[in-house]
């Protein structure tokens, strides 16, 4: 998969934008603030219909304008092309995002069409942060894979929303709200018991991606392993139903604590990844620079992954990619991502570049300046 062309009209510092992009590295060069990282939540929107940076769709329009709209046009690694649009509206607040003029039946059935893999240092949380983000991070992979796994933890979603309004009903004393708890309940331990089993698969599988990646970005012995640690112990090779059964077990003991707190304890959205170098905690002893190094090696390994399970090369947004790296590192990162597919990289200097890719119609640079692309010289 690659985008070959994008347009961006009214998308935050950008008044009207166009640029054709190349099929193997395209580097948007640019000081902080000038509308580099822009062009990669562009590609987001098209890909994954939302932006990976802001919360709001509405933060995305331009200070002034009422609706942003970005047009890209995706080649499949088969070559068939297609027309994506996404459009978005201040007043009243409205969404519209097309496939070739046509409108999917639900915004989730465009994830994993185009697959993407970003990277950005507000995905730094995944190695350092807390355990929802890892959560964040094997969902949106898993994702891109699997439609019903999406589905899954749509529903999941949900019914937790609705699960824990009831159990707060019931902490606030409100007579009833606990009769129709049950079915909610057994509900989440299903759904639940599926998002598990599926987790501790991809765990299992993914390890190894992240560990070639890292080796081919690291000289040395370090070692970095991937541990899903559900809150109801599952292997791999546990059944839904019997995580299910666990869950509900588990419910049922903690069902006094659940009422006195007002919210669900038990279930998927407890669970953590754990990501350890050589059997030490990541997130408690890593350096930055091994932070940023397994980072990359988590992405890289992502890429692989999607590539393998979708037939399709994803692209690879990278925002501020070398920042944190010493000058080692970043030309072992810059091999590496130089032999994938088509890659999209900000910078702020040309420095890790120069002598190492050499500028055509296939690798590609453009300079940013308050909002406005030039094709670099």
């Amino acid at each position: 998969m690659v985008i070959s062309d994008i347009m961006l009209r009214n998308f935050r510092n950008h008044v009207e934008s166009r640029i054709t992009f190349g099929e193997g590295l395209n580097v948007l060069l640019g000081d902080n603030g000038q509308g580099k990282t822009n062009i990669l939540e562009a590609v987001s929107y098209l890909s994954l219909t939302k932006s990976f940076y802001a919360a709001s769709d509405s933060h995305a329009v331009r200070l002034g304008e009422g609706i942003f709209e970005v047009e890209g046009e995706m080649v499949a690694d088969g070559g068939t092309p297609s027309t994506v649009r996404v459009a978005y509206q201040k007043d009243p607040p409205e969404k519209t995002f097309t496939i070739n003029n046509v409108r999917p039946d639900s915004l989730s059935r465009v994830i994993g069409r185009f697959p993407v893999v970003i990277l950005s240092p507000e995905h730094g949380s995944i190695t350092s942060g807390a355990p929802a983000e890892r959560r964040r991070f094997m969902d949106l992979t898993l994702s891109q894979v699997s439609s019903v796994y999406l589905d899954d933890l749509i529903e999941y979603r949900r019914i937790l929303r609705q699960r824990n309004r009831l159990l707060a009903d019931v902490r606030a004393g409100q007579a009833g709200a606990a009769a129709p708890l049950e079915p909610w309940t057994m509900n989440l331990a299903q759904v639940g018991g599926r998002i598990i089993q599926r987790r501790s698969r991809f765990a299992a599988e993914f390890s190894s991606y992240v560990g070639w990646a890292y080796s081919s970005l690291v000289q040395g012995d370090e070692v970095p392993l991937l541990k899903y640690l559900p809150c109801t112990p599952a292997g791999p090779g546990a059944e839904p139903e019997e995580i299910a059964g666990a869950m509900l077990q588990q419910i049922h003991e903690r069902a006094a604590e659940e009422r006195r707190r007002g919210t669900s304890l038990v279930g998927p959205h407890r669970d953590e990844l754990q990501l350890s170098l050589n059997g030490t905690s990541v997130q408690r002893y890593a350096s930055q620079g091994q932070h940023k190094t397994l980072l990359v090696s988590l992405k890289v390994a992502e890429f692989y992954y999607l590539r393998e399970r979708r037939n399709e090369d994803p692209i690879l947004l990278l925002d501020d990619l070398f920042s944190e790296l010493d000058a080692q590192r970043s030309r072992r990162i810059l091999a590496v991502v130089g032999t994938m597919g088509q890659a999209i990289i900000t910078t702020t200097e040309e420095t890790p570049f120069q002598g190492e890719v050499h500028w055509n119609t296939r690798h590609r640079r453009f300079t940013i300046e308050h909002g406005t692309v030039y094709p670099a010289a």
